[in-house]
């Protein structure tokens, strides 16, 4: 089975309303797709979110950088053909915007191999379950009205969901709390409930705020303070009472030992995209399993809740409204009382539909 045509195209789809964290805030996201076809008719898709930068720059990367180097390869070649792409591109760095291609192409091949093997990808990689535990995350920061807030997370809740995230970091302690009581009250006790500061806070705020929230049974704090910060993750770690969530920023799966031997992480939620694809995103989970430490992944719920399932200490994926996947996808993923419910398809089970593609594709100046 060789790789014989490959594709990259763009839809830009609108959410309908603001929505953010405390870094920024957004109206539209772009999907730039990846399109593996091979000589047996097997067609493998991948896809990256782009919050509104750099969509044609992800394409490029794909059409200047990645095509020559993948027609004629074997799918079942995953290793070789990550490593000769990260060649190709290491003059641009290992990190950064060139990553996201490259982890997009990476689930494209994992779909075609389970689809050569006629498996679903999460039996492919070794799992049973196709459901699926998932928690639903509102990039909320935007909203100031604690009860229009509140009043969003019940209404999940009302569709079956048991766990919630809502996002923190760019607002006075009194605020957070307010906005923190008001959701607990509307989810119950008995839901999970998780905050996300997006790397906002010092140490110092971090440690402050969050004893500040401890009232309200916090699931998890996530990316309290910078990725950089390693030592300061020990220390965040050590003086909270919920568990430090993070990872979801970090381009190399060897960037999880770093943490676990030094920052005392709670939670690990790698990237599907950032950190390489399924590939990585296998790895990074083995590593979790090494240190007995829960995995979430950060955002891709559609494919990353393939490898939540077969991973060891799969624990949940992330289920985020505003940036569904599923508005474009010809067969999308069925979200039932807070699970996801993987397709019994081979492969991961999607494919982009023709009537998203022709109203949402976007053309950019060559």
């Amino acid at each position: 089975m060789e790789i014989t045509e490959v594709e990259s195209y763009t839809l830009r789809v609108p959410i309908g309303r603001s929505v953010g964290d405390s870094r920024l805030s957004i109206t539209d996201v772009y999907w730039v797709v990846v399109e593996l076809t091979t000589g047996t008719g097997l067609t493998g898709t991948g896809w990256m979110g782009s919050l509104g930068f750099g969509p044609d720059l992800l394409s490029g990367f794909v059409d200047s950088q990645f095509r020559d180097h993948l027609v004629g390869r074997d799918p079942f070649e995953t290793t070789a053909i990550h490593r000769d792409l990260r060649r190709q591109t290491i003059y641009y760095g290992e990190t950064g915007m060139a990553a996201w291609p490259r982890g997009a192409i990476d689930v494209a091949l994992w779909d075609l191999k389970a689809k050569a093997a006629e498996e679903p990808l999460y039996r492919f990689l070794g799992g049973a379950d196709r459901r699926v535990p998932a928690y639903v995350s509102l990039m909320d920061a935007t909203e100031d009205d604690a009860e229009v807030v509140a009043s969003r997370h019940g209404q999940y809740a009302e569709e079956g969901f048991t766990a919630f995230k809502t996002k923190v970091g760019n607002r006075p302690t009194t605020e957070e709390r307010r906005r923190i009581a008001a959701i607990r009250e509307r989810i119950g006790g008995d839901a999970d409930l998780f905050v996300d500061a997006n790397q906002a806070w010092t140490v110092t705020e971090a440690i402050r705020h969050v004893d500040a929230l401890t009232d309200y049974d916090l699931g998890w704090v996530e990316e309290p303070i910078s990725e950089w910060d390693l030592r300061g993750h020990d220390r965040v770690a050590t003086a909270i009472e919920p568990p430090l969530a993070t990872g979801e920023m970090f381009y190399r799966p060897e960037r999880f030992e770093f943490l676990f031997d030094i920052g005392r992480v709670g939670v690990v939620q790698p990237d599907l995209i950032r950190l390489g694809g399924v590939s990585a995103l296998w790895e990074a989970a083995t590593m979790a399993n090494r240190h007995a430490v829960p995995l979430a992944p950060h955002f891709y719920y559609a494919v990353s809740a393939h490898v939540v399932s077969a991973a060891p200490t799969g624990m949940i994926a992330e289920y985020i409204p505003a940036y569904d996947i599923a508005t474009v996808l010809a067969d999308p993923p069925a979200i039932e009382d807070g699970h996801v419910v993987l397709p019994d398809r081979p492969g991961h089970g999607y494919e982009i539909s023709n009537t998203a593609r022709a109203e949402y594709e976007v053309e950019f100046p060559e």
